[in-house]
């Protein structure tokens, strides 16, 4: 019969042939989880720190960048609609490239999934539809771009 043992009585256990002491072996155990939960944190809250800092940072400083708009007269990528033909995707690359270095997504893309999801809890999901099919098509082609332009 085999037993498996999780990884804090596994060092139990091998704390076990060397302190005889039970107090100080769970001490042991408790000082090391608790370093792991504080390095565990201070690494997250640095990582999103990092990518959130890029993210907006380019969001603030960026001059063009993608969205579905039915007019032609944007400086930015979009999706023109016309009543005769299917819509044409306009893309513009992101040009401070700093969050997608980091996450190798496109601020872009982020951007057309918070207004999916903002206009969802809005409209509801029947209405957002469309516009997930046109963003998801805009993205792709965003992100497509962006790996060209970066290789």
């Amino acid at each position: 019969m085999d037993i498996s043992l999780n990884s804090i009585e596994w060092i139990h256990l091998l704390l076990k042939t060397y302190i005889y002491d039970v107090y100080l072996r769970k001490k042991i155990i408790y000082m090391k989880l608790q370093i792991e939960q504080e390095e565990n944190i201070r690494y997250h809250c640095d990582t999103w720190e990092k990518i959130a800092s890029a993210f907006y940072y380019t969001k603030d400083n960026q001059k063009s960048y993608s969205l579905v708009y039915p007019s032609t007269n944007m400086i930015h990528s979009h999706v023109f609609f016309s009543s005769n033909k299917p819509p044409q995707y306009i893309v513009v690359p992101d040009y401070i490239k700093d969050f997608y270095n980091i996450t190798n997504i496109s601020y872009q893309t982020r951007e057309l999934l918070h207004d999916l999801i903002k206009n969802n809890a809005i409209y509801g999901i029947h209405d957002v539809k469309d516009d997930d099919f046109l963003y998801s098509k805009l993205s792709h082609k965003i992100n497509l771009t962006m790996k060209i332009q970066q290789s």
